[in-house]
């Protein structure tokens, strides 16, 4: 009984995590091209549940197929734009309530760099030590950060699986940079189109 509550349970659980907001709201979140493949590991959902959804939402014209690829319509933006607005803004620019990381070196010593904010781990990520870095992703202190400060589940999902496979400090810190820094150019895209949308919807 109880392993069929469970089962009922996780299909609910993953159907509701295929609710057409927020399959909207998650490709917006990406801020650039996807595939379903790459949607589906990002959710942990079945793929052919996510490409019956894909190709509904492609018919309605909230979303694009492009080289195999999705993105929203700004018809599609426009169903999730307030509250995806408030969430990539919290993520480049951080909030008061947010938690800001602080970077050490491996004996506890601290360095004086702190950051608040996508934005201030780009802008600090040349200058941070790359020993000091690797100790942060170690620890799973840096992708933690990401994820339950920031709220940028994507870029954890990014970077989570692909940090583990980079020995050197030096590579570890420039394939960061990378990362971050085209996060970052997409996601500042991305906030100014909706700044530009919730501009025509008060006009």
């Amino acid at each position: 009984m109880n392993k069929y509550i469970n089962l009922v349970a996780k299909f609910h659980n993953v159907s509701s995590r295929l609710d057409t907001r927020k399959v909207l709201f998650g490709l917006g979140l990406v801020a650039s091209p996807i595939t379903s493949r790459e949607l589906s590991e990002f959710w942990g959902v079945n793929l052919r549940d996510l490409s019956s959804i894909l190709r509904r939402l492609s018919r309605k014209g909230y979303i694009v197929r492009r080289r195999r690829m999705y993105l929203l319509t700004d018809k599609g933006l426009s169903m999730v734009r307030r509250k995806l607005y408030f969430r990539i803004h919290r993520i480049i620019h951080g909030g008061r309530k947010l938690r800001k990381l602080r970077f050490f070196k491996r004996k506890g010593e601290y360095t004086g760099i702190e950051v608040g904010s996508l934005k201030e781990l780009v802008e600090v990520i040349r200058i941070i030590s790359p020993d000091s870095l690797k100790y942060h992703v170690e620890k799973h202190d840096l992708q933690r950060w990401i994820k339950e400060e920031l709220g940028d589940e994507y870029l954890y999902f990014i970077i989570e699986n692909k940090l583990v496979d980079i020995g050197e400090a030096y590579d570890l810190r420039e394939y960061l940079y990378e990362v971050l820094s085209n996060r970052l150019n997409n996601l500042m895209v991305l906030e100014k189109k909706l700044l530009g949308m919730r501009g025509q919807h008060n006009t």
